[in-house]
């Protein structure tokens, strides 16, 4: 079986337009005329940590992705699906009937999810189609350490924070951080505050940080799926 899965092997080649971005900052930032050059080394390396943010959020989505289709593709039993998989299947469909108060409209909306969801909620037999990855990543982004457990907590995987941190030790808390810091910093720069930049060493590692973290999620993530679902590597 493969050490990691495709996904994480698309990540890894994508995180090479992020080093493209970080590698030409660091080229200004020897330069004689660094100084003169300061906006330049920002706007690259502000851009390098968006980036590198998007990329780890379509990781983690991708992720989910192939999972989705491993478990349609190799006909896993739904009995060994978790219930919340069920909801995030037809989480747009289950939240509009809670959000309509009256009685014509919620029939309206029950009927709907009867004509369109009823089909998948059975806990026998393989799912009947493949499930919408559209509306089973419906909420997700900003993949900080949180969201991302929550996310995988959509196919019954609980233990995530366990896991990562007996698989990365006395690194798994500074990872955490770091990633979170990733996240943050992309969300000041998308809110236009020109102070959150980062240095072309700064940008480095948390390339490294990115790296880290998929790859040990890919890991105990991929584990997890072989012991409860099915193969994803």
């Amino acid at each position: 079986m493969p050490r990691f899965t495709l996904v994480y092997g698309d990540f890894s080649q994508r995180l090479d337009e992020v080093e493209l971005l970080r590698k030409q900052a660091a080229i200004f930032e020897r330069s004689r005329d660094s100084l003169r050059r300061g906006a330049e080394i920002s706007a690259l390396c502000r851009g390098a940590v968006v980036l590198l943010s998007s990329h780890i959020e379509a990781y983690v989505k991708e992720l989910g992705e192939h999972t989705l289709d491993s478990i349609h593709t190799k006909e896993v039993c739904r009995s060994k699906l978790a219930p919340q998989f069920f909801y995030h299947i037809s989480k747009g469909k289950i939240e509009s009937i809670r959000s309509t108060s009256q009685p014509e409209k919620i029939a309206q909306h029950v009927q709907s999810f009867v004509d369109l969801e009823i089909d998948f909620w059975s806990t026998t037999d393989p799912l009947p189609a493949p499930v919408s990855s559209q509306s089973f990543n419906k909420g997700f982004s900003n993949p900080s350490f949180e969201k991302v457990n929550a996310y995988l907590g959509r196919f019954g995987y609980v233990k995530f924070r366990r896991d990562f941190f007996r698989c990365l030790g006395q690194d798994a808390q500074t990872t955490v951080n770091n990633l979170d810091q990733i996240v943050d910093t992309r969300n000041s720069i998308a809110h236009g505050e020109v102070s959150a930049t980062k240095t072309p060493s700064e940008v480095k590692q948390m390339i490294e940080t990115a790296k880290i973290f998929c790859r040990t999620t890919d890991k105990v993530f991929g584990l997890w799926c072989k012991q409860n679902l099915c193969t994803i590597r």
